[in-house]
């Protein structure tokens, strides 16, 4: 796959293997019609011997979950040669949900672990499942980092989620904490002001710094006029500090946690709450392979806002990542 510094928006999927198949399709089929757009977008011979379609249960939306499964299905039934497998999972257990992926993988593992053809759209997924999605993939099975699709969604700025369920250190991203240290809490601000203000009163942190997303996506200062205003109490405190980050460039989002690292490492354990955009998410994770000290943690939200389905699907666009990456 050529190399690309920027995301690149595509309108046709190509495979990454020149001489046959790709070995494996992943997505998740979700309540937002951006979960169909790259199965849609693949061209005329793209083929690949598996897929797999993750399916987290949401109960209020189980007819539109459904719908966008049966459609799924039935594109990706179309371009897999060898099997299309189902894995239905509970949004509040990432880890049983890729124990299920752990349990067919030596049916639908690369052929060739050294140069693996794996495509990863991330749309549908949760930002927990992402991070567990691609900690297997890379961390355990040291594969290197996959293509990675992301389709965005046009909208008007609202409230995504409401209310929060649990906090929760992400697994697998538990970092290392010391009691001696003070709490540094790095917190990506989008438009679920409650999960963020939840995290920041139960932590208590001595530090905040709160990333925006600047430039906004398509240029539109609507959307970061409502994150400020979405978040004004949190930005008001005198503790927060407010740094941007860019929204779809998960490099770019590395180099911001990394500067933040290095400028507070001695005296500040590094707690991160990624409730950005789901690249921001992806670049998270590229942090963590490079500084394991540092700890994630997640909120669930109680239930997610109707405003979803209101939504329109985006452009789809093609993170700049490096496939040869491995840890």
């Amino acid at each position: 796959m050529k190399a690309h510094d920027e995301p690149i928006e595509i309108e046709h999927l190509t495979r990454l293997n020149e001489y046959g198949p790709d070995d494996l399709f992943i997505c998740c089929a979700s309540f937002e019609d951006r979960c169909l757009q790259s199965a849609l977008k693949m061209g005329a011979s793209f083929r690949v011997r598996f897929s797999v379609i993750f399916v987290i249960e949401e109960p209020f939306y189980k007819k539109q979950v459904d719908t966008n499964l049966f459609k799924l299905q039935a594109e990706l039934g179309k371009r897999t040669s060898e099997g299309v497998f189902i894995i239905r999972c509970q949004r509040g257990d990432p880890i049983e949900g890729v124990s299920q992926l752990k349990s067919i993988w030596s049916r639908c593992k690369p052929k060739d672990t050294d140069e693996p053809s794996i495509t990863i759209d991330i749309s549908g997924f949760t930002k927990i499942y992402l991070l567990e999605l691609l900690h297997y993939l890379v961390t355990e099975q040291n594969l290197g980092i996959p293509r990675v699709l992301h389709t965005t969604q046009t909208y008007l700025p609202t409230k995504l989620t409401r209310g929060v369920e649990q906090i929760t250190t992400v697994p697998n991203f538990f970092g290392i904490i010391s009691v001696e240290k003070q709490t540094l809490l790095v917190l990506f601000l989008g438009f679920e002001p409650e999960r963020s203000l939840t995290m920041w009163k139960h932590f208590n942190p001595s530090k905040t710094i709160a990333l925006i997303t600047n430039p906004p996506r398509h240029g539109s200062s609507d959307y970061l006029e409502y994150a400020r205003k979405n978040n004004s109490y949190l930005l008001s405190q005198p503790s927060v500090e407010v740094r941007d980050v860019p929204s779809d460039d998960p490099y770019a989002t590395r180099s911001v946690l990394e500067t933040i690292y290095s400028e507070t490492k001695g005296p500040f354990n590094m707690i991160i709450g990624p409730f950005g955009t789901k690249p921001q998410t992806v670049g998270v994770f590229l942090f963590c392979l490079e500084y394991p000290r540092a700890q994630v943690v997640y909120s669930f939200p109680t239930n997610y806002t109707r405003s979803y389905l209101r939504r329109k699907p985006g452009c789809t666009l093609l993170l700049p990542l490096s496939p040869m990456v491995k840890v």
